[in-house]
C-alpha cells in the first residue's frame, strides 16, 4: 500500500512523540528532535559585550591551562587581543561558547552511563572547567 505525497501533505493530524518538535512551512511538516531544556545559563546571543569579553579572557586562560603545549594557544591569544580597544568580541569564541552550552544541555538530559560514554568522545571542552565559564542567567531569588 503506497500513499501519494499529495495525500501526506494534506494530512492535518500529526502525532508527535515526546521530545520531538514539529515545524510547518507551506503545508510541509518536518519532525525533528528537540534538545531544548530550561537552562540556567545565557546563550551566546543573550550575552552583552562585557560578558562576551569576560568569557573570552577566561576561556583563553583555561585553554592554555588545559592544553599547555597546544599551538592553538597562540591563535586564541592573538584573536583575543585588543577586544577592549575595538569594542568587539571575535565570533569564533561564540562557537566555542555554544559548544560548551550544548554539551551542558545534553548532559542534563542523560544518565550517568551516557555521560561517561560521551566523555570518551573527542571533545576538547568536555572538562568541567570549561563548563564553569558559562555566564549564568540572573535568578529571581533575592
Amino acid at each position: 500500500m503506497s500513499i501519494s505525497v499529495r495525500t501526506l501533505l494534506k494530512t492535518t493530524r500529526l502525532v508527535v512523540p515526546s521530545g520531538m518538535k514539529l515545524c510547518s512551512f507551506n503545508n510541509i511538516s518536518i519532525r525533528y528532535n528537540s534538545t531544548e531544556t530550561k537552562s540556567y545559563y545565557k546563550s551566546w546571543a543573550e550575552l552583552e559585550l562585557p560578558e562576551r569579553q569576560q568569557f573570552i579572557k577566561e576561556f583563553v586562560k583555561n585553554y592554555k591551562k588545559q592544553f599547555p603545549k597546544s599551538k592553538t594557544n597562540l591563535s586564541l591569544k592573538m584573536l583575543s587581543l585588543d577586544m577592549d580597544k575595538f569594542e568587539d568580541s571575535p565570533a569564533v569564541f561564540g562557537i566555542f561558547y555554544n559548544d560548551i552550552y550544548k554539551e551542558l544541555a545534553r548532559e542534563a538530559g542523560q544518565s550517568i552511563i551516557a555521560q561517561s560514554v560521551a566523555a570518551r568522545e573527542e571533545n576538547r571542552f568536555i572538562h568541567s572547567t570549561f563548563k564553569r565559564l558559562l555566564i549564568r542567567k540572573p535568578s529571581n531569588i533575592p
